[in-house]
């Protein structure tokens, strides 16, 4: 039990210190976001959803003391930090198609959440182009995120040795 503790501990760090480095560093904001929602697809893998969503409650309460912009706080709290969760209950044996429509359409629910929050302090220009480069990153993320975990279970479980 201590080992799961101090382990989740190590990967809550991990996640601040990324979500520190969005503060830090003026460029690159999106890639840091996506970088700090791997943590909790480990936490997913090794403990299940219960210790997930528990991660995700610690990473957002903490991350909102730590990141200076709240415009930046809350795409992670409600797109980045809870989309490991949203793909583990999305990818529960369903076909390949289904999968991304339903997490197209989580995406989008998301985003518009953000949206509706952020447009009466922040200009978002919204057209044709931003919703359809929104829709390709997206794929990409969700790609990429799929290839952490193949690469986690397939190469770091058995460096890490939990």
């Amino acid at each position: 039990m201590s080992k799961k503790i101090a382990y989740g501990g190590i990967l809550l760090s991990l996640n601040i210190i990324l979500l520190i480095m969005v503060n830090v560093l003026p460029i690159n904001t999106l890639f840091l976001l996506g970088l700090a929602s791997l943590p909790l697809s480990i936490v997913i893998m090794e403990w299940g959803k219960k210790m997930g969503f528990i991660f995700y409650i610690g990473s957002v309460l903490l991350s909102f003391f730590i990141m200076a912009n709240k415009a930046q706080w809350l795409l992670y709290t409600f797109s980045f930090g809870i989309y490991g969760l949203v793909k583990y209950f999305i990818e529960q044996d369903r076909s390949f198609f289904v999968e991304y429509a339903l997490k197209i359409i989580s995406a989008n629910l998301l985003i518009l959440i953000i949206y509706m929050i952020l447009k009466s302090f922040v200009y978002i220009p919204v057209n044709i182009i931003t919703i359809l480069i929104f829709e390709i990153s997206f794929i990409v993320y969700d790609y990429m995120y799929s290839l952490f975990i193949d690469y986690y279970n397939e190469k770091l479980k058995r460096i890490i040795k939990i």
